[in-house]
């Protein structure tokens, strides 16, 4: 198990969970990229909204 802040996760839940996200993350990812937008800008825009969703999770201020 991974503890980030006293939040605890399970190695086997984040694997499935994985499992059920990727595939529309890939999706995302192809039709930003279809776009127009290049690998880069789709990830780090990706990364942000990523972070700033964690951070409202985790009580947190935001790094973006």
């Amino acid at each position: 198990m991974d503890e980030l802040n006293s939040l605890t996760v399970s190695e086997e839940r984040l694997e499935d969970c994985r499992d059920v996200v990727e595939p529309d993350l890939q999706d995302l990812i192809q039709r930003a990229l279809t776009s127009g937008f290049s690998r880069e800008e789709v990830l780090i825009a990706v990364s942000e909204l990523v972070a700033e969703d964690f951070a409202m999770v985790m009580r947190t201020p935001s790094v973006h």
